[in-house]
């Protein structure tokens, strides 16, 4: 079967990554520290080599599951749920679809916020509050997710040969909703946000802020550490919903200057205009996509039970769509990593070097990041370069 020896060889290349990356983690962990002290350097390679096992697991974990759905599940579905082949139907066919996805995947979201991140010092998750998420994740699932699943079906059924086009536009429309709504309306759904209260850290960020041009609706503490210890922070938002979210976290960790030199670089990605090129080349992948999945060969529908469902094409696009993304990836993640670069030297400009690289050396040491990575494993997966690249080109 074409459709599984794809997503075999898909997750065969993904496990060579991670092994590699484990090799690598296992020799550099012998060697001599850098940046990090030697027990946190040790103790970060051994958090690194633990997250690439999971990983592993993980994508062995989602190819049986696929595999099932391509064998059994989608056929079974389809007799259950599509009678009438309406648009009501295939929606319900794609939504009951992610649930049972999503429901399988609680094992390991489990596993990770309960074994793994607690044994690692990361997570400080609770069962009543998993659960609490689960719901409301399931919920804003079964509500967004059956309006934009009809929209969809319905340019499928109702627009012509191009839907695709319309599908893509309906899609880049959603995502720029929900970069403007995340920070005010879906982001306090699961986190408290607070006003920053100390005036004269907030008098400094404003002042940041104004230097680089950007206007923010307010600067908010985010109660982070009720999930998880990691530091970060980010800018949310578009256009007049703009806000500054920092991690309580990241509050504690980092001292003022380290802090500024962290907003620098965010903002640098802002000066840059990071965002819009972000979204301009997300637009370009979605389109690419939405092309190649309107155009797949019938056999993709014979071979997975989904011939004559109208939502079959979204439902191969939900399995396949990192498959095809895997081309585009090391290009993307190629750019990402020379914004990160630029947006470094931002954040020195706005503060000085060593704030810059104090606050990278303390984000590695508080989230036990390890500071090096093997070559094939920045190609195909880091956004961000290593800690240790970063800190050199500040040098």
């Amino acid at each position: 079967m074409i459709l599984a020896l794809i997503l075999c060889v898909y997750t065969l290349v993904f496990v060579g990554i991670s092994y590699a990356q484990i090799r690598f983690l296992k020799q550099e962990k012998d060697k001599q520290a850098i940046i990090l002290d030697e027990k946190t350097y040790k103790e970060a390679a051994q958090i690194g080599i633990e997250n690439e096992q999971f990983k592993i697991f993980s994508h062995i974990y989602t190819l049986i599951l696929y595999l099932f759905w391509l064998f059994f599940g989608f056929f079974w579905l389809k007799n259950v749920l599509i009678s009438q082949n309406s648009v009501l139907e295939n929606t319900l066919f794609l939504l009951a679809f992610l649930f049972i996805n999503t429901l399988a995947n609680l094992p390991l979201s489990i596993y990770e916020d309960f074994v793994k991140n607690k044994k690692q010092g990361f997570s400080n998750m609770n069962v009543t509050l998993f659960i609490k998420d689960t719901l409301k994740s399931l919920v804003l699932l079964a509500v967004f997710g059956f309006l934009l699943l009809y929209a969809l079906v319905f340019c499928y059924e109702f627009l012509g040969q191009f839907w695709w086009v319309w599908a893509f536009v309906l899609s880049f429309v959603v995502i720029l909703f929900i970069n403007l709504l995340y920070p005010t309306l879906i982001a306090p759904l699961f986190n408290k946000m607070s006003p920053l209260e100390d005036s004269s850290l907030l008098a400094k960020i404003d002042t940041l802020m104004q230097k680089c041009g950007f206007s923010a609706k307010g600067v908010f503490m985010m109660d982070a550490s009720k999930r998880d210890k990691r530091l970060n922070a980010y800018f949310g938002g578009l256009f007049k919903s703009k806000r500054v979210v920092l991690f309580d976290t990241l509050l504690k960790a980092l001292n003022e200057n380290q802090l500024l030199a962290v907003l620098g670089h965010e903002l640098g990605h802002f000066v840059h205009k990071d965002l819009i090129k972000g979204l301009f080349s997300s637009a370009l992948m979605i389109f690419v996509l939405f092309f190649v999945f309107a155009h797949l060969p019938e056999f993709f529908y014979t071979q997975s039970g989904l011939q004559g469902v109208n939502a079959g094409v979204f439902a191969l696009f939900i399995i396949f769509s990192e498959v095809f993304s895997l081309i585009f990836s090391p290009l993307v993640n190629l750019l990402s990593r020379k914004n990160e670069f630029n947006a470094d030297k931002h954040g020195a400009l706005m503060t000085s070097k060593e704030d810059m690289k104090n606050a990278l050396f303390v984000l590695a040491k508080e989230n036990k990041a390890f500071v090096k990575t093997s070559k094939i494993y920045e190609f195909f997966h880091l956004s961000h370069p290593s800690i240790d690249k970063r800190i050199k080109a500040l040098s």
